[in-house]
């Protein structure tokens, strides 16, 4: 690639991607403080002289804030893409080598760990949300009547495996708890007895001995962390 590109995930992390490899494309995950970064990012801006149009065959400029839009140019072409040009090319492309070389001095982000943070916290996310229909039930909604229900978001359910609902299951604090579909009706259902109690909250999990034994042994090794690259290469 010859730019690089960014993106922010969830306000937490950077990406940098570098380029292609085997028809992948890969890139360097960077740890923010986004609030930080955000007030950097407004601090270093360039202001834009123009606008540089792209055709089939040729170029034009226009001034910041002048409309435009994508339709072809009768002597250019097809309109391809755009451009901001900086005032100053030289004071951008200085900006830009700083940026490249504090990445440096970067926190190292763990990719794998943060799209795990996502899957866990979007599992909680549907297990509270459940909990918070059922305590605002004020009667019994089953179509016969004797159990309180509450839809899965069908969001969630198109995303979840066996295992995610299983998690699912496992953090809704009800005894009489189960899934189940109602006929003439779409959507699989969270269903409890009409005397099961309501004002509980989700049960948090339990960390796995697995995670306890593998931090702690991380934590005893400091030597052998901080000899790790500053950069964790990803593939998407």
């Amino acid at each position: 690639m010859k730019n690089c590109c960014y993106t922010i995930l969830e306000f937490r992390h950077a990406v940098e991607l570098t380029g292609t490899q085997g028809g992948t494309i890969r890139g360097n995950l960077y740890e923010l403080d986004y609030q930080q970064h955000f007030r950097h990012v407004v601090e270093a801006s360039q202001p834009v002289s123009v606008n540089r149009l792209f055709y089939e065959h040729g170029t034009r400029d226009i001034p910041d804030g002048q409309y435009f839009d994508g339709s072809p140019d009768r002597v250019l072409g097809n309109f391809l893409r755009y451009e901001a040009q900086p005032h100053d090319p030289a004071v951008l492309q200085e900006a830009l080598r700083q940026e490249q070389h504090s990445r440096g001095r970067a926190v190292p982000g763990d990719f794998k760990a943060h799209v795990t943070a996502l899957h866990d916290s979007r599992i909680e996310t549907e297990a509270r949300r459940i909990v918070d229909k059922l305590k605002d039930l004020s009667a019994p909604n089953s179509p016969n009547k004797t159990h309180f229900m509450v839809e899965i978001s069908p969001h969630f359910d198109a995303l979840a495996s066996t295992k995610d609902n299983d998690r699912l299951f496992a953090m809704l604090p009800y005894k009489s708890l189960c899934f189940t579909s109602i006929k003439d009706r779409h959507g699989v259902y969270a269903m409890i007895n009409k005397d099961e109690r309501r004002d509980v909250s989700i049960r948090k999990p339990r960390p796995s001995i697995r995670k306890q034994l593998a931090d702690s042994k991380q934590a005893t090794s400091p030597k052998k962390a901080a000899a790790r690259t500053k950069k964790n290469e990803l593939e998407v």
